[in-house]
């Protein structure tokens, strides 16, 4: 195990240690188990809803780059000059 390894082990160790009261928390962050949530669980939920967030909108940017390639198919098969469409 390297320094950085060593260093994010300790980290995390660290923010088990660290709780917060459930009624400081939104609904989505509680822990019902349990009176309080450690800052390592926090974060956890935080890292998977900001993936989440992240994920649907480069999805999003997938389909509207996918119509784009579409329209510009479709006007070179038509024999016409490629008009550019910006993204909205």
């Amino acid at each position: 195990m390297n320094g950085y390894e060593l260093l994010a082990q300790f980290e995390k160790e660290i923010k088990e240690c660290f709780t917060v009261p459930n009624h400081w928390l939104p609904e989505e962050f509680q822990d019902n188990r349990t009176d309080c949530v450690s800052l390592q669980d926090i974060e956890n939920k935080c890292n998977a809803r900001d993936k989440t967030i992240y994920m649907s909108a480069e999805y999003e940017d997938s389909i509207e780059r996918s119509k784009r390639v579409q329209i510009y198919r479709d006007q070179l098969e038509r024999g016409e000059e490629i008009q550019y469409n910006p993204m909205t």
